[in-house]
């Protein structure tokens, strides 16, 4: 029988993490992704001409509070100064209960009531039709707990009752590709896959239930142990990640899905940070749909320097690889490694990209990334396809009143190749397991949303206020050509034409008004959240040869929810 190698990769990183700890002295919180924190101060760096903070998250508490001590607070107007403090009553939270002063504990209840409803049940019928999905959604009650000790060691778990992805009554298909053909590595007929939904299709639904069917067995969603110092910290986590300042999406790590298992090792300061990462997936490879374990593994090697000359200019560039085997060789593991030189076809797959982020004048920020999969070299011929795309965008902050009124424009496009180069690619599968519907795999980019061959464009308008207060306007406009996750390989690097590609053009516009109101206290021990979104979404198909348009559709969503954290 062959080790589980990704489990023994997991237990040796614990062993290491618990041992460092005993060196360490600084506090190692590990600011949740969802927090108003990372816009808050994003909106404040932008409006006080100090450029952008740090474009990689999460971020550890010494890490923010680092970020955060750039800005003068004497040089901030009354109602910035209220956005500073509140971001700094964050950072400096006390957790609940402090055992002798060298355990601190904290356990918390959130209760989330939402509502969802939509005008076209016939026509969209799956979770990516929805402004708000799956990883939007917010479970029916989620427990939380964190701990501390001496401020060295920081550990954090949740437990939630919500909706699964998948439930019985869903119409799923099965995979269809040979293992040599596409990117599913099982084979042929074996596997399922969502189709239909019986929830997203339904013209009203809510998030609680009764139905054991429908429960979601993927918890917890956010797991952590964490320890670091001044100037570090080192993590294994079940959590959200990204790489970018993007809007529309990032183009080596994203943070659309619900969460990622890796572990990482971040040092910084004021001037530079160095990020290295390491993911681990489930590689789909089965021979049903039970408990059968996976018989290779996959992992993404990942480094990531960034650097901030002066204030008004943020810079990164990252080289990275996915490493698929049956085998794990240690002597790969090594951050000081070119990736790019692990050039097994077979095992490897290397990708690298860079950011930049220039800040004009106060409030006015222009951003770009670049991705690089694959590119011809000179003396290669043009039978192989380039993989890579690029993003632009420019961002404008003003202070206005108490709020920050914050606006931002980006196009993106990605070719049709990238992520999908044969033998080892930058696909993602998680199964997910329920009542009556054993496991059933989910497809995702480990990058960009939505993927190669698109052209993506996307304005954002919002006003924020202190206390996690804010209203926004999102407007995206998307061509996505002919590839999907079950094109086969051999067709996708053989299209050498730009995106979108194909003789049949998707498009898809969607303008979505959102707004949260937060509350703290609102009965004693009680913190408050009123939130609502309201979208319409529309598509169409447009034929090159006859520029007509066809199968016109649209739909109009609701989501309206209330949280409330005891």
């Amino acid at each position: 029988m062959k080790p589980n190698v990704k489990n023994i990769v997991l237990v040796t990183t614990f062993l290491v993490v618990t041992t460092f700890s005993l060196f360490s002295s600084s506090p190692t919180f590990i600011i949740p992704m969802d927090s108003f924190i990372y816009d808050d101060v994003e909106a404040l760096y932008l409006v006080s001409g100090y450029g952008t903070p740090s474009n990689k998250r999460p971020w550890s508490s010494a890490e923010a509070t680092l970020i955060l001590s750039r800005i003068d607070e004497s040089r901030l107007s009354d109602g910035m100064k209220e956005f500073y403090q509140g971001i700094k009553r964050e950072i400096d939270k006390e957790v609940r209960y402090s055992y002798d002063g060298l355990v601190d504990l904290g356990f918390y209840f959130d209760l989330n009531a939402e509502m969802y409803t939509h005008s076209n049940i016939d026509e969209y019928t799956h979770e990516q039709d929805w402004v708000v999905g799956f990883p939007e959604r917010k479970p029916m009650f989620r427990l939380r707990f964190d701990m501390s000790f001496s401020d060295f060691l920081y550990i954090y778990s949740d437990l939630q009752y919500g909706r699964n992805r998948f439930r019985f009554g869903d119409d799923f298909g099965r995979f269809n590709l040979s293992k040599t053909e596409g990117i599913i590595k099982i084979p042929s007929g074996v596997g399922s896959y969502l189709i239909n939904s019986s929830i997203y299709n339904r013209p009203f639904l809510t998030n609680w239930m009764s139905s054991t069917y429908d429960i979601d067995f993927q918890t917890p969603k956010r797991a952590l142990i964490s320890t670091g110092g001044d100037n570090w910290n080192l993590s294994l986590s079940r959590d959200k990640i990204r790489w970018g300042n993007g809007h529309s999406g990032n183009f080596v790590i994203s943070d659309h899905d619900d969460y990622q298992e890796y572990v990482r090792f971040v040092t910084f300061s004021d001037r530079f940070s160095y990020d290295w990462t390491n993911m681990f997936f489930e590689t789909n490879i089965h021979t049903g749909e039970g408990n059968s374990q996976d018989e290779e593994f996959k992992m993404f090697m990942a480094h990531r320097l960034e650097f901030r000359p002066i204030d008004r200019i943020t810079f990164a560039i990252s080289e990275n690889v996915m490493y698929q085997n049956d085998v794990f060789s240690l002597r790969h593991l090594n951050p000081a490694n070119v990736f790019h030189n692990l050039n097994s076809r077979t095992m490897f797959n290397a990708i690298a990209h860079v950011e930049l982020d220039v800040m004009i004048i106060d409030g006015l920020n222009i951003y770009g990334q670049f991705v690089l999969d694959q590119a011809r070299a000179p003396n290669e011929g043009a039978t192989q396809a380039d993989a890579s795309g690029y993003l632009v965008g420019v961002e404008y902050a003003h202070s206005l009143s108490k709020g920050i009124l914050f606006s931002s424009l980006e196009f993106a496009t990605t070719s049709p190749a990238l992520y999908r180069r044969e033998l080892v690619d930058f696909l993602t599968f998680r199964r997910y397991h329920g009542n009556g519907t054993s496991f059933v795999s989910h497809i995702d980019y480990l990058g960009y949303e939505y993927g190669g061959d698109a052209n993506v464009l996307q304005l954002d308008v919002a006003y924020r206020l202190p206390k996690d207060r804010i209203i926004a306007l999102e407007l995206i406009w998307m061509r996505h050509g002919e590839i999907n996750y079950f094109t086969p390989n051999s067709v996708v690097n053989s299209i050498l034409e730009a995106s979108p590609s194909g003789l049949v053009v998707q498009e898809n516009l969607s303008v979505a008004l959102s707004g949260n109101f937060g509350i703290e206290n609102l009965i004693s021990f009680v913190d408050a959240d009123f939130y609502a979104n309201l979208a319409y979404v529309g598509k169409r198909d447009y034929t090159k040869a006859t520029k007509a348009y066809s199968n016109e559709n649209s739909d109009v969503q609701f989501t309206l929810g209330v949280s409330f954290t005891l």
